[in-house]
């Protein structure tokens, strides 16, 4: 038996009594109206029905800030827990998100990368305040290399059979890497981590993606690979995958909920994390070995296979979730606190 084999089976056998569930009493509360109205009186509104209203958000864990993708507009902000939102992106990014992976923040705080479909994909490294437009637009996700340069980027273009594309400069050029991908992570600028287009096992490249070795055979449930303290965690299909070892080698560290796409999310530290299912936004305080409910899922945002279209956002420091999917509404649960 492999050492997968092994924690796979310790895995299925722990799932049931690890995972509990855990209704809050709080609701959602929309929290788009007010930034849209505003941006409505300098913005026409698309005659697209997907292009209108929101079409993503997330959370920088260090300190509360709020982002949010007004739909073929920009990226807003908000400082106050959502209350007030401000468009900060001008032009360098508009379209949309079509995945949990188009927002991509720096778990350290301040640096950001948009990877937009129909619209230009943007980067900011001081928290909105200034904006570099990437040169290659039309992506559904990517990862940057936040632990190295934080200027090395890995996408999957939209609809265009799992192209993998790769920038070394915050996306001022861009070289194909690959076809028939799906996943992507990068671990620092030339270690590489992507799937095939099915999101079957994990592929790794050290050379900037001239080559690629198979690395792990587990099938992948969300698009990008997240990086905390040097460690990468991928959600798949059989539980929360871990490597310490900058992705030559992969365990998996414990169960997932039902259908868990989205995520991972870091709260105070590694063991502190959140992930979305099909069944609500789960919490682990204990590096994943076992998880409680959070948060039921927002009015008519579903959490689907794959990562797909709903995006969600979770402030460890104030007990906030939020969520946000294209030509709907945001929305904000505010949480009790234990």
């Amino acid at each position: 038996m492999t050492s997968i084999a092994v924690a796979l089976f310790l895995i299925v056998a722990s799932v049931s009594p690890n995972t509990t569930l855990r209704q809050k009493p709080a609701k959602w509360e929309a929290i788009s109206d007010g930034i849209l109205a505003e941006l409505g009186k300098s913005h026409r509104e698309s005659s697209d029905p997907y292009a209108v209203k929101t079409a993503g958000i997330s959370v920088d864990r260090t300190n509360g800030d709020v982002y949010l993708l007004a739909n073929n507009i920009g990226i807003c902000k908000s400082s106050d827990q959502g209350q007030t939102f401000r468009l900060v992106s001008g032009d360098a990014v508009s379209g949309r998100f079509e995945t949990s992976g188009g927002l991509n923040i720096d778990p350290s705080g301040g640096r950001l990368m948009c990877f937009s479909i129909y619209g230009a994909s943007g980067f900011s490294s001081d928290g909105g305040k200034t904006w570099s437009t990437s040169t290659l637009g039309h992506l559904d996700f990517g990862a940057v290399d936040w632990s190295d340069s934080g200027k090395v980027l890995l996408a999957i273009c939209h609809e265009s059979g799992g192209k993998l594309v790769f920038s070394q400069d915050r996306g001022k050029t861009w070289s194909t890497v690959g076809k028939d991908h799906w996943g992507v992570g990068l671990f620092d600028r030339k270690t590489l981590l992507t799937s095939d287009i099915q999101g079957r096992g994990i592929q790794r490249s050290v050379d900037g993606g001239l080559t690629w070795t198979n690395v792990c055979n587990e099938p992948l449930a969300a698009p990008v690979m997240a990086v905390f303290n040097r460690t990468g965690y991928w959600l798949g299909e059989n539980g929360l995958l871990t490597s310490n070892d900058s992705g030559r080698s992969w365990r998996l560290a414990g169960p997932l909920p039902k259908g868990a796409s989205l995520g991972p999310l870091f709260g105070r530290d590694a063991r502190h994390i959140v992930v979305g299912a099909t069944e609500g936004i789960f919490e682990s305080s204990d590096a994943g070995k076992s998880w409680k409910l959070l948060a039921p899922l927002a009015p008519d945002i579903p959490i689907l296979k794959a990562g797909r279209y709903a995006t969600y956002g979770w402030d460890p420091i104030h007990n906030i979730v939020y969520a946000s999917q294209m030509a709907k509404p945001a929305y904000r649960l505010v949480l009790d606190r234990d």
